[in-house]
């Protein structure tokens, strides 16, 4: 029972009656009671307070520590170490920027600002060179006084001692050339937000004094690129790498109308990892000549690893267009091309990839070839030669699905033509429009074995025959994960399930990264995990 200090006093002043009896004088205790009265009623003395009251607080204000509450919605508040609540630039964890500020609230501004690494103060020492498409005019290339545009930047590096440029987020509009220069240009915002639009008059990027791959070109969208080759990156006798990048958008403006999205001539460059997409190679509309929508790859031993080339336009090569190439085309989707030529007898070749003219080293290895049409040969892949002295290109564990040749049967999925003798294996040619492959005489040479011809509008066409049955050559469902016919390349995947026809059939002579015998498809081979 809680007592009350009344209740207390009280309780204190009836222990008396325990020891004296009022009028009695001395008195004995019985029984440990000092009240000797027979009467049966209750003790007088007796507590009668019954109060059970806990003092609980009934108040139901829940209101938060107003130091709680995140005010400028950053993902921090005061008590999470935001040191300036009404700013949404300023939290933890923020970019330290030039400006005297302590940004990422660490107790300090501006002096651990280092996003080079080299151990000084970016604002000390002015490099990486930044640029700003919203600073203000005039600016040096310094943190607190950006360039507007790129090529300022690039103009500026090398001979400054400094080799990165770094641009914000904005739209560029400009052509840039890297004038020979080893040095890395990186939209660091990304390529969604950080864009270069060349204004339809000549090449977004232009690779054309010797760049090595130490010359890099990152995080941008380049777009509206003109001119009469490599609209939107024009690559000459120079090997720069290109990656991480959003390549669309671009269409030639004039003849000979080569390299929609990309151009490299005699050159080296590794071109990886970017979105090549929505380029054209034909200024005017479908026209004889106008080559490589997506990438026109001539001379040289370009590299071309894991990109998305996508819904590109030419005559021929809507995709990509390869002659006298020791290119190595590895890991990429190419999906949606066009090939759509006006010539009276070679219109339209190679949706997807065409092989103009090959060499030993042309490599066309562990693609994804989808969703392509061309007009008059090879939807999917055509290998179309002119010269008796082409060299054997290798294509090699790739799928070459759902792709259209539109107005002859040469081909829907792959077609071999002409003097041309390339090495065809491991393939997985499923669900294309018109023949699945298109083979020219044997007497040509070159190898088309362990290939997988399934579920075309029909097999085989062309001198060569049926190949069904012989060098290893199979006629069975593939059984590919998910794979549909919609257009939608997102709702595929192209590895096999278990117990499909094409595990362990490939070449003997290859074998699959986890050292079994190669599979057949996109994932099988030395290359197979991608």
């Amino acid at each position: 029972m809680r007592l009350h200090p009344l209740s207390l006093v009280l309780a204190l002043g009836a222990c008396n009656d325990d020891w004296t009896a009022k009028g009695d004088g001395p008195s004995t205790i019985q029984n440990g009671d000092a009240d000797t009265d027979t009467d049966t009623d209750a003790d007088a003395d007796a507590d009668a307070d019954s109060d059970t009251d806990t003092d609980t607080d009934t108040d139901t204000d829940t209101e938060p520590d107003p130091d709680d509450i995140d005010d400028d919605g950053d993902g921090y508040s005061e008590n999470q170490g935001d040191c300036d609540d009404a700013n949404p630039d300023i939290h933890p964890g923020a970019e330290e920027l030039c400006d005297g500020i302590d940004n990422d609230c660490d107790g300090t501004s501006d002096a651990d600002f280092d996003r080079d690494g080299d151990g000084t103060a970016d604002c000390e020492d002015g490099c990486p060179i930044l640029v700003d498409a919203y600073a203000a005019a005039g600016g040096d290339g310094s943190h607190t006084r950006p360039f507007q545009l790129v090529q300022d930047g690039i103009d500026a590096s090398v001979p400054r001692g400094c080799f990165e440029v770094w641009v914000e987020e904005g739209i560029y509009y400009e052509n840039i050339d890297f004038i020979g220069y080893a040095i890395t240009v990186t939209g660091i915002r990304g390529p969604e937000i950080t864009t270069i639009d060349g204004g339809g008059i000549a090449a977004v990027a232009t690779f054309s004094s010797a760049e090595d791959r130490s010359s890099v070109l990152t995080g941008f969208t380049l777009t509206n690129g003109g001119g009469d080759r490599g609209a939107g990156v024009n690559i000459l006798d120079s090997g720069p790498t290109i990656t991480g990048n959003i390549i669309t958008g671009n269409a030639t403006t004039s003849l000979p109308g080569i390299g929609g999205g990309v151009l490299s001539f005699n050159g080296d460059p590794l071109i990886e990892d970017n979105e090549i997409s929505g380029n054209d190679a034909c200024y005017a509309g479908p026209e004889d000549g106008c080559d490589g929508g997506g990438l026109m790859l001539r001379g040289g031993a370009p590299e071309v690893i894991g990109n998305q080339i996508l819904d590109n336009t030419a005559g021929d090569g809507g995709g990509i267009w390869l002659a006298r190439s020791n290119a190595l085309v590895l890991h990429n989707l190419i999906d949606g091309n066009l090939a759509d030529d006006e010539d009276a007898v070679t219109a339209g070749q190679g949706g997807g990839i065409n092989v103009a003219i090959g060499e030993d080293g042309c490599l066309i290895l562990n693609n994804i070839v989808t969703n392509n049409s061309a007009t008059t040969h090879g939807g999917g892949i055509s290998v179309y030669e002119y010269s008796s002295t082409a060299g054997e290109a290798t294509i090699e564990n790739n799928v070459i699905a759902y792709n259209t040749v539109i107005e002859t049967s040469n081909g829907g999925g792959i077609l071999v033509n002409q003097y041309t003798a390339p090495i065809v294996q491991n393939n997985a040619i499923y669900g294309n429009t018109g023949p699945g492959a298109w083979l020219n005489a044997a007497s040509y040479g070159g190898v088309f074995a362990h290939n997988d011809v399934y579920g075309n509008s029909s097999a085989y066409a062309g001198a060569r025959g049926s190949q069904t049955g012989s060098n290893g050559n199979l006629a069975v469902d593939p059984a590919f994960t998910a794979a549909s016919n919609d257009g939608d390349w997102t709702n595929d995947d192209f590895h096999l399930r278990a117990g499909s026809g094409l595990i362990n059939t490939g070449l003997s002579t290859r074998t699959d990264p986890d050292g079994t015998r190669s599979d057949i498809g996109a994932y099988g081979g030395p290359y197979g995990s991608w």
